[in-house]
This record gives C-alpha cells, structure tokens and sequence, in this order.
C-alpha cells in the first residue's frame, strides 16, 4: 500500500481481487508491518460495526 521496499520476509500479504470483462484478476502484494496492521484494524472495525448493526 505505501510502497515502502521490504526487508526481509513481509508482515503480511493482501488480496486484490477484480474482474475485466470475463477475466479474475488476483494479486497478493507484500505488506510491510504498518499497512499489515492498518489494514487488519480497518478490516476489525468494519466488523465490529456490522455486528453492533445487526
């Protein structure tokens, strides 16, 4: 996400997934520890919002 270069193994990986007409696109980029962590509370807080909703 930040473009931050990694230093040996990575904190995370992500996924990308989206679609061009007929084709799946995937990707898995690298996560450096920051966006890892950014990334898992965003995710984390989504769902605790959906659970408070419903």
């Amino acid at each position: 996400m930040c473009d931050a270069a990694i230093q040996g193994e990575p904190a995370g990986r992500g996924l990308y997934v989206w679609s061009r007409g007929d084709e799946l696109r995937i990707e898995e980029p690298a996560l450096c520890g920051g966006c890892a962590v950014a990334i898992g509370m965003t995710a984390l807080s989504a769902w605790n919002a959906e659970e408070e909703e419903g």
